[in-house]
């Protein structure tokens, strides 16, 4: 029953793939590329060292904590990735530090991460949970859009990147 489960899951995952690749528009692509750079761990490592220093205790509180979320989904990640090793829907992707497990595609680290700064800066700021899913939400499909990931890719990521978040605020 779970083979069948599984096997239907990636027959979803490759057909809504192959339509989003099927209406593929340059100036949407060219939207999602920027968008995408909002999941990237180069942008946010930087953004986590100066907050940490200029942030107020409050600030540096959420950074500790996110970074222990990173920790954990980076963890994962790499054990999924190496134990699924599933390929990305675009095998010719080009990465600014190539890691071993980038070539892999399952769960999505930008939708992780994404996930996970959603859940972490909108426990510690309410107002801003509504904006916070609505950018998690837009960089896991502008994975997809991207030919990065598969739908079930990013819904995984943004799964862990839950947990791991919930698992760094116990903490908080």
């Amino acid at each position: 029953m779970l083979k069948r489960f599984i096997k239907k899951i990636i027959t979803w995952d490759l057909l809504l793939s192959k339509w989003v690749n099927k209406h593929q528009n340059e100036s949407v692509r060219k939207i999602s590329q920027i968008i995408t750079c909002l999941g990237s761990g180069y942008f946010w490592m930087l953004f986590y060292a100066i907050m940490f220093i200029l942030g107020t205790t409050k600030f540096r509180t959420i950074i500790v904590s996110i970074v222990l979320a990173e920790l954990l989904g980076l963890l994962a990640i790499i054990v999924l990735r190496n134990l699924i090793k599933r390929e990305r829907p675009a095998a010719d992707i080009i990465f600014l530090l190539p890691l071993p497990w980038q070539k892999n595609s399952f769960p999505s680290h930008h939708a992780l991460r994404a996930s996970m700064l959603a859940t972490i800066f909108g426990t510690a700021y309410p107002s801003w949970l509504p904006f916070l899913i609505f950018c998690a939400i837009v960089v896991s499909i502008s994975r997809v859009y991207l030919e990065m990931h598969y739908p079930f890719d990013v819904l995984a990521g943004s799964c862990i990147g839950f947990l791991c978040a919930r698992l760094a605020l116990l903490n908080f």
